[in-house]
């Protein structure tokens, strides 16, 4: 199992070869962009300098490959760290996980602040994998509380 910088860069170059990806450098956190008109995805990533860095190439690339891609927001965004966990060649740190568990509880705060709008972003059932992928933030257990009962309609 690669750990070095360079193996983990490797990996991404291949998987994005592989499967037609184009990989692009980014100065801020990763993008996963489809063109409409010609069909191009890409992925717009920062440097691999950190094995968080690593899988958040890999999460990018799992919005385009990954099961699960089309679903509403908050779920897709876990579907596709899951993604990105089953395929990477390391497995995470407690710190890795830590970084996963708060960009899914920034997404999860950015769906609570929108729930007043008429079609509001729906909050994952409770047995959907993104409440345990949250609970890594190390903020909370993960499980939705009552507000969040995964009842919300709307997708």
């Amino acid at each position: 199992m690669p750990t070095d910088l360079e193996a983990l860069d490797d990996h991404i170059n291949q998987l994005c070869e592989r499967h037609g990806i184009r990989r692009e450098e980014s100065a801020r956190s990763g993008r996963a962009i489809r063109q409409r008109e010609t069909g191009v995805r890409t992925i717009r990533v920062p440097p691999i300098r950190s094995q968080l860095g690593y899988l958040i190439c890999l999460h990018e690339a799992a919005h385009h490959l990954g099961r699960g891609r089309s679903a509403p927001r908050l779920e897709a965004e876990a579907n596709a760290w899951l993604w990105a966990l089953e395929h990477s060649l390391v497995e995470p740190t407690a710190a890795t996980r830590r970084g996963i568990g708060l960009r899914l509880r920034s997404y999860l705060r950015w769906a609570e602040s929108r729930q007043y709008r008429k079609v509001p972003p729906r909050i994952p059932a409770a047995d959907h994998p993104f409440w345990t992928l949250v609970a890594w933030d190390g903020k909370g257990d993960g499980a939705p509380d009552s507000q969040h009962d995964g009842a919300t309609e709307s997708a």
